[in-house]
């Protein structure tokens, strides 16, 4: 009986071991990401889904970058995932490539951010909440939260790329000269100094016929990434990712996860 006792005191012990080494494995839990791309505007190429059932490009693009990363990702186009007061308690993170106004739940989208949630709008998230049948500019909040309301834009034509924080997780891949072609975007009710400032475009350094195709002139200044703080959440923004080449472009790829990375205060 004795040397039964010991016998099962053994395997509880090498049961305990095991599990020990399973938690010990495990390492922390993944950080959660909703992406929420419906279109109540213009809907882009990039989030259109394919009669298939299919994911859309970009949702493409971003699972297997975020997977990659050790993200845990979601992906919606359906509002009615945003409408609950704890819709989002559920992510650590939300994504919005958006257009017009999206039927959320606006006040529980602003409460998560302020208490420590990490958003990031990509392209047409400032196309979003900025013309509003309850406010003459749109959803001032949502406007003021993400730094800016697009205005404008022009043609596609390549544009380069200043580096204004060139230590931040969102440039570390990026040089200054950086050229890419994508839709830029102008704002209006945007203040350089409510934002710290990532990207912009060089005017000096670009040919006449882009600036003039891109709608551009060389006395005003483009930006075109940036983070903000609004309460405990931070934010980060780029204009950049109109075009399905952007996409699968790798520097884009690492500015998108730098941002991501640092609104989740992992960098």
């Amino acid at each position: 009986m004795r040397n039964a006792g010991l016998m099962i005191a053994a395997a509880a012990c090498v049961a305990a071991g095991c599990l020990y080494c399973l938690a010990q494995d495990a390492g922390p839990a993944r950080k959660k990401i909703l992406f929420y791309s419906q279109s109540f505007g213009f809907r882009h190429s990039v989030v259109a889904r394919p009669l298939t059932g299919e994911l859309a490009h970009a949702e493409k693009c971003l699972k297997a970058m975020a997977e990659k990363a050790g993200y845990e990702i979601h992906f919606t186009q359906d509002f009615n995932d945003l409408r609950g007061d704890d819709a989002l308690k559920a992510y650590d993170a939300v994504i919005f490539y958006t257009t017009g106004n999206p039927l959320i739940n606006r006040d529980a989208l602003m409460k998560w951010i302020t208490d420590g949630g990490a958003f990031i709008g990509i392209h047409t998230a400032t196309d979003t909440f900025h013309s509003d049948a309850d406010y003459a500019r749109g959803w001032p909040e949502y406007v003021a939260m993400i730094g800016g309301a697009f205005k404008t834009h022009g043609g596609q034509d390549p544009v380069i790329i200043k580096v204004e924080d060139p230590d931040h997780p969102a440039t570390a891949g990026l040089t200054d000269g950086w050229q890419i072609a994508d839709e830029m975007y102008q704002f209006r009710d945007f203040d350089r100094g409510r934002v710290h400032m990532l990207l912009s475009v060089d005017v000096a350094r670009m040919e006449d016929k882009h600036l003039q195709n891109q709608k551009m002139s060389r006395d005003q200044y483009y930006p075109v990434a940036w983070t903000r703080t609004e309460g405990k959440g931070r934010i980060f923004y780029t204009s950049l990712g109109h075009r399905e080449d952007v996409w699968t472009n790798p520097k884009y790829q690492e500015h998108v996860l730098g941002g991501i990375a640092w609104a989740l205060d992992r960098r």
